[in-house]
């Protein structure tokens, strides 16, 4: 009995964390629709935690250090 309740406990615990994680992520794609910050680096931390989880990752020219293709 004592083991099913702490399975129990787990499994709650594990949910609501991937709940917060859910719940980070759709914030965080909400404020980047609305302010158009998609095509450049993240805005704040909430947007650069969701683009970490999600693996998004946006490269940008560096300013004219690039090399010519000849």
């Amino acid at each position: 009995m004592a083991a099913l309740i702490a399975l129990m406990a787990m499994c709650l615990f594990a949910s609501g964390v991937l709940a917060g994680i859910i719940g980070v992520v759709a914030v965080a794609i909400r404020r980047e629709d609305r302010n158009l910050t998609m095509t450049g680096e993240a805005p704040g931390t909430v947007t650069r935690a969701a683009r970490r989880l999600t693996g998004l990752h946006v490269r940008a020219p560096t300013g004219g250090q690039e090399k010519a293709l000849v």
